[in-house]
């Protein structure tokens, strides 16, 4: 398998090919095949980006996401149900005495 292409350079090929160059001068002109050119331009012509949207990332599904991967946000909720239980201790110990 080859490697991936940047998206920056797939942003190049297709403002190359917007100037009116050919897919042959590009491919030159970027050290890519002809064929990479051409799925790169066929790409944005139909979806209107340089990425496939629709193509999933190789690999095992992640489980939880970015924001639930956050540590300090985890913390804070911990923390939140720490001073809960502290509130809720105080007035058990206070309404006895």
């Amino acid at each position: 398998m080859g490697k991936s292409l940047s998206e920056d350079l797939r942003w190049h090929i297709i403002h190359c090919q917007a100037e009116g160059f050919t897919q042959k001068e590009i491919a030159k002109r970027m050290y890519v095949s002809e064929a990479t050119v051409s799925k790169v331009c066929r790409i944005f012509k139909k979806w209107g980006c340089v990425k496939d949207p629709f193509v999933d990332s190789v690999g095992r599904r992640k489980i939880f996401t970015t924001q639930e991967m956050l540590v300090r946000d985890n913390y804070s909720y911990l923390l939140l149900y720490i001073l809960i239980i502290i509130i809720y201790l105080t007035k058990i110990i206070i309404y006895r005495y």
